[in-house]
């Protein structure tokens, strides 16, 4: 059991944040519109009220819209320093934009993987998702027994960006 931290509970966030929970794991989540959480919330995760009260979880897990989404959260969350924090990036990027975002996690301390996931919110809810990841070998090697929570099968393709490539 891990305590982890989602970013984003759209369809996808809420739906890992339901999915994590089932599978025995404490979950916290946060969104940049509150009321956005409540679905998550009901479903037992913790919703925190600042991105710095996920620091304290194994692993941040984000599901965001765009590349500006995740950079302005990225500056934020940044801000202090992730010095041993992993951060799983699942959303949907360009491999240039993945890049980008990942020199800031990784300036700032943490281990960063790019895993965007093929599936929609059905086969999130049961963890039968198709992870394709970016990042270093032991960044990986923390993010997966998370990602196999969430897919069926999970690889990692390479660096940084090599997720989104695919």
């Amino acid at each position: 059991m891990a305590k982890i931290a989602i970013i984003g509970t759209g369809r996808m966030g809420t739906a890992f944040a339901r999915r994590l929970l089932e599978t025995g794991n404490d979950v916290v989540v946060w969104n940049r519109t509150a009321e956005n959480t409540a679905a998550a919330s009901d479903a037992g995760a913790e919703v925190a009220e600042t991105l710095d009260a996920l620091k304290g979880s194994d692993a941040i897990l984000l599901s965001l819209t765009d590349a500006d989404a995740v950079g302005a959260v990225a500056e934020q969350l940044c801000a202090g320093g992730l010095s041993g924090h992993l951060v799983i990036d699942t959303s949907t990027l360009l491999p240039d934009d993945t890049r980008r975002i990942a020199e800031t996690f990784t300036a700032a301390g943490a281990d960063y993987v790019d895993c965007p996931v093929g599936g929609t919110v059905g086969p999130a809810l049961k963890g039968q998702l198709l992870g394709m990841a970016g990042g270093t070998e032991a960044g990986f090697a923390k993010a997966k027994p998370i990602m196999e929570q969430l897919c069926k099968r999970v690889e990692h393709l390479g660096p940084a960006g090599s997720g989104a490539h695919m």
